[in-house]
């Protein structure tokens, strides 16, 4: 009967040796893999921390494009509105005669129309009106000058009115030196 109890006591202490070498294995293998856990989460968390900063960079960035983007908006919109301004007829200034001596000054008359074809105008160009007013860059060394040479190209004998309205840097016709 000892013999029993001690094969029973090695059987019972082996099994628990087994168990244990068995627990032990399972306590090395939940370690293994709470280390590579940890390595997976440290890779994750450098790779979230990446692309983060790529996600700010790229948030900057396209502040800056919208930014620049408003502004050239802004820009193309107050060069359209410049654009309409410069498009204008009143604007338009023709230089009727380039001949000019150095004595000469810059006049600049409104000479209105009264409708009809250009006394210039020849084939195509016949066909335009000439209704309104049309400012016209004439060099002369005095006003009364000025108003003979552009009377000579479009006499009011034949309907045209001139107006000296000034110079075109903002010079009084008035004034002349």
């Amino acid at each position: 009967m000892n013999s029993t109890i001690i094969y029973c006591f090695f059987g019972g202490y082996l099994g628990v040796l087994i168990g244990l070498r068995h627990a032990l294995q399972k306590v090395n293998s939940a370690r293994h893999e709470v280390r590579n856990l940890g390595r997976d989460r440290a890779r994750q968390t450098a790779a979230i921390r990446e692309l983060a900063k790529e996600c700010r960079g790229a948030k900057r960035k396209l502040n800056n494009t919208m930014t620049a983007a408003n502004r050239l908006a802004a820009e193309a919109e107050q060069l359209q509105v410049k654009l309409k301004g410069i498009r204008k007829v009143d604007n338009r200034l023709v230089v009727l005669d380039e001949r000019r001596l150095p004595e000469d000054q810059r006049w600049v008359l409104t000479i209105s129309g009264k409708g009809g074809t250009l006394p210039e105008a020849t084939g195509d160009e016949g066909h335009e009106n000439w209704t309104g007013n049309l400012r016209f860059l004439v060099w002369a060394t005095t006003m009364d000058r000025a108003v003979k040479k552009a009377a000579t190209r479009f006499p009011p004998s034949r309907g045209f009115k001139i107006e000296v309205t000034g110079a075109p840097d903002g010079g009084d016709p008035s004034k002349s030196d």
